[in-house]
Parts: structure tokens; sequence; C-alpha cells
């Protein structure tokens, strides 16, 4: 099932993650860059399928849907080259603050991260119950058709 390679892509994100903020810890400088490096092509190449699916995109539902995760797709996008701007332009005096201000970002990212996680679990749960009315329909069906002949 689709779905259920989407949640195991999830949960091996959820194990980077885990593994990342283990680096971070140990200030292991080398691991943390090769794996930013590695989220940047993962990055982009999440980006290029969104584009793909905004593309396509029939229906008004859709596009709206759409727009609204290419909206957070350039939201993430400005807020990393915000983040960029201030590093370019650190002093001794302002690198405190603008680790503060990095923290921050951070912060608000992994509180969306887990907003989205839960809007990702309702809509498992949602397709599930959409599938068991679908085949308990289809089941109806079948019995009406066999009940009729």
């Amino acid at each position: 099932m689709a779905l259920s390679n989407e949640l195991l892509k999830l949960s091996n994100q959820s194990r980077e993650l885990e593994e990342s903020i283990e680096a971070a810890k140990a200030k292991n400088q080398s691991r943390l860059a090769e794996r930013k490096t590695t989220l940047d092509t993962q990055l982009t190449a999440t980006r290029e399928k969104l584009d793909g699916k905004f593309a396509r995109a029939g229906d008004d539902l859709t596009a709206d849907w759409n727009d609204a995760q290419k909206s957070v797709s350039d939201a993430f996008q400005s807020l990393r080259a915000g983040t960029k701007a201030r590093r370019a332009n650190w002093s001794a005096q302002r690198a405190g603050r603008a680790a503060d201000e990095a923290e921050m970002d951070a912060l608000d990212a992994i509180d969306f991260a887990i907003y989205a996680i839960q809007e990702a679990e309702w809509s498992v749960l949602d397709a599930a119950d959409a599938r068991d009315e679908a085949d308990a329909k289809a089941g109806e069906a079948a019995q009406k058709a066999a009940d009729a002949s």
C-alpha cells in the first residue's frame, strides 16, 4: 500500500532527525555538515516533486491544497535564506544573538513539523475510514447483485 510506504518514510525521517540531534549534542561537525548536505539534496527533490504535483493540480480543492503546500515550502526557503544572510554578517558580539535566532527558527520548524505530523495522522485515519466505507459499500453492492440473481 502506498500509504504504508509513505509512513515508513516518515518513520525513517524521524530516525534521521534523532541521529542529527545526537550529532549536534556531540558537536560532531563532520556528521552535521554531511547530514545538512544530504538534507539539501532531499529538500530539493521534495520541492521538485511537489512542484510537479502543483503543475498537475486539476480541481479547485487540489489546487488550494497544493497552494498551501507551496506556501509552506516557500516560507521555509525564505527562513533558510534569512539565516544564511544573518550568518554572513556575524561579528563576534552578534554571533550569540544570531545563534539564539537560529535556535528560535529551529523551534518554530519543530512546532510546525509536529503540527504537520498530527495532520498527517488525521489524514491517515480518515483514509482508513474512507477505505473501510468503500469496502463495505462494495460488499453491499456485491451482496445485492448476488441476491438479485
